[in-house]
């Protein structure tokens, strides 16, 4: 009923002169770091060298599986897929995602091309750009969010109805974690185009129809490369190339869905709920820095793979820059926070992060846990 209740709402962030100083503070602190340094918010040359490698990489690990020298053992073709479903997530973090919040480029035609790189790894750019959408401007928001949306096959917040087998989520959660990519590719954009009409607190959506032929293409093209084309040419048996394909999305859907994942649920975050008219006690930069956490954001090699999906604060407050400015943004972020008594959530490395995300889960799969709706910054008036 809770949820039912939360979506219906229109929700809207409220503020107060202090509150409100502190992200005027950081904007012109940013606006300044972009000026004084006559450079970009949007893509600079290593952003495009990072495109390009993507693209490269996609295209050289594609070849060797298709020269079938990898089809002599299952494993060696399991092996070539799987690199093949990690430079999918490479592709997803650093080129995709930058470019469906129209970050990659001033110019909104690069921004709309590149955001198809989406349908090519097995997504769907329209409905990634709504959904995300949806998670951004409500973080942590339970019956909004759309990430925190699973059913009942989850309980990643207090708020969602408590089931008997919640008690073993933080053993069971891991593993179907693993089956994140398989479920995106062949079941969840087709339940969001057809089952679905809420997205968030967008209702009653009516998608257009050039999108539902985008979504048909766009499909059979995944398939088509990444499967009937090795059945058909490999000489491994079909057994083994079905596999191999099921393998593609296995440990990087693991690896992609952790990624997201710990930044948001984990020890130490909250889950604001909106007042009868739907207000939430916070604005949204500061409402961000109370769900949101950052992991490994020194660590350049890890940051650079992941496309600084790990330096999520500034990536929320500020989505329309390019990822490859956030570690030197979130210097001025955390230095302007600690001006005004502000807390900003940072774990040092992705193990820490993932700990704080199990500890989370466990204590979800109690069904009198409670998680605090706000932290200090809320105080703040």
């Amino acid at each position: 009923m809770l949820n039912k209740m939360t979506s219906d709402k229109r929700v809207r962030f409220k503020s107060t002169p202090k509150k409100s100083e502190f992200i005027k503070v950081v904007r012109q602190r940013i606006d300044a770091y972009f000026q004084e340094n006559n450079i970009s918010p949007y893509a600079n040359g290593a952003m495009i060298f990072k495109t390009f490698f993507a693209i490269f990489a996609w295209i050289a690990v594609y070849s060797l599986i298709m020269s079938d020298v990898l089809s002599g053992s299952i494993w060696t073709l399991m092996l070539g897929f799987t690199l093949l479903g990690f430079v999918n997530i490479f592709i997803a973090f650093n080129i995709m995602h930058d470019a469906t919040h129209d970050a990659y480029s001033e110019k909104q035609w690069i921004n709309d091309l590149l955001g198809y790189s989406m349908n090519f790894i097995g997504g769907n750019q329209y409905l990634f750009r709504r959904m995300h959408g949806a998670h951004h401007g409500y973080v942590n928001i339970h019956g909004i969010d759309v990430t925190l949306e699973t059913h009942g096959l989850f309980r990643f917040t207090p708020d969602e109805p408590y089931l008997p087998y919640h008690k073993w989520q933080h053993i069971y959660t891991p593993i179907l974690y693993s089956f994140a990519m398989l479920q995106w590719v062949t079941v969840k954009d087709f339940k969001w185009f057809f089952v679905e009409s809420n997205i968030g607190n967008n209702k009653a959506i009516a998608h257009p129809f050039r999108e539902y032929v985008i979504l048909f293409i766009s499909k059979t093209v995944y398939y088509g490369l990444t499967l009937v084309l090795p059945l058909i040419f490999l000489s491994a048996p079909n057994w083994v190339v079905f596999i191999a394909w099921i393998s593609m999305h296995i440990l990087p859907g693991l690896t992609f869905a952790l990624i997201f994942q710990v930044t948001h649920i984990y020890e130490g975050t909250h889950f604001p709920h909106p007042d009868d008219d739907g207000n939430i006690d916070n604005n949204y930069a500061l409402h961000v820095l109370e769900t949101t956490a950052d992991f490994s954001r020194k660590n350049k090699l890890g940051t650079w793979l992941m496309g600084g999906i790990n330096i999520h604060v500034i990536h929320h407050i500020f989505p329309k820059i390019c990822h490859i400015h956030y570690d030197k943004l979130t210097d001025i972020l955390k230095e302007t926070a600690e001006e005004f008594g502000i807390e900003y959530h940072e774990n040092p490395n992705f193990w820490v992060a993932l700990k704080k995300h199990m500890w989370m889960l466990h204590h979800l799969s109690k069904p009198d846990a409670t998680v605090p709706e706000y932290g200090k910054s809320a105080l703040i008036v």
